[in-house]
């Protein structure tokens, strides 16, 4: 059972899935994620300053200490996209899916030409085949399964489109990208509610059997409230801000001396 068929199952078996943010350049955050009990890292390509030596780092580092690598990208852009897969990540993260036709290119981009999907993935994996100590022939056939596949929604126009991205074919899971969703709300001028379009998300991406996941703040009520809606998994915690907080802790601790 690979890493990411470890996470399926957990899912599965109602068990709710921890993910911690990162954004810092230093790959033994990801390994201390890894060994204080995290199932995956949530390694931020789109905001996050990090370039490709540091993801590989971190995807290195994470998986080393027992937890999933997942990949959140700029954009679904398959030439950018084609170093990251061949690094072997667990999961790619693709942001701002507003409609049907970036859904399908995200998808494509995670898939080599010859199978259903009809993907333009590149051939030419490095660490995904242990640098060649794997047969290549094998791993091109479970490449595209071993990659779990997260679409987010995170716009007004991706919310409307919703149904149809649920349809393309490959998608393992819809994450709701609240924050954005809200401004993308709060831009139309309308009485449009996030609290409702929330709960409309997770009932109808519940009712296509996708997995849900979501952001919370580290707080048990937050994992109550977002599991009773259905989400199976969140992501929690950011590298920089648990650092800044935990030294103006230590530092308050002595704020008498």
């Amino acid at each position: 059972m690979n890493r990411i068929d470890n996470i399926r199952k957990k899912i599965a078996e109602g068990k709710l899935v921890k993910g911690f943010f990162l954004t810092m350049a230093d790959p033994m955050v990801s390994e201390i994620a890894g060994y204080a009990g995290y199932d995956y890292v949530w390694i931020d390509a789109e905001h996050g300053p990090l370039d490709r030596q540091e993801i590989f780092h971190h995807i290195v580092a994470a998986q080393g200490s027992g937890c999933c690598a997942f990949v959140r990208v700029p954009v679904a852009d398959p030439a950018a996209m084609k170093a990251i897969l061949d690094m072997g990540p667990d999961g790619i993260i693709f942001p701002f899916v507003d409609n049907k036709e970036i859904a399908q290119r995200a998808v494509q981009a995670c898939a080599y030409p010859d199978g259903e999907i009809h993907g333009v993935r590149g051939q030419g994996p490095i660490r995904a085949i242990k640098y060649g100590l794997e047969d290549e022939g094998a791993y091109l056939k479970t490449a595209y399964e071993k990659v779990f596949k997260i679409v987010q929604i995170e716009s007004l126009e991706g919310y409307e489109n919703l149904d149809a991205i649920m349809q393309v074919k490959g998608i393992d899971s819809i994450f709701i990208g609240a924050a954005d969703l809200s401004r993308s709300i709060a831009g139309k001028g309308n009485d449009l509610d996030l609290n409702t379009i929330y709960n409309d998300i997770c009932s109808r991406v519940r009712k296509n059997n996708l997995v849900l996941g979501a952001a919370i703040g580290a707080t048990a009520e937050d994992a109550a409230r977002v599991t009773a809606k259905g989400v199976q998994y969140v992501v929690f915690g950011q590298d920089a801000r648990v650092l800044a907080s935990g030294l103006k802790a230590n530092l308050d601790a002595l704020k008498d001396f």
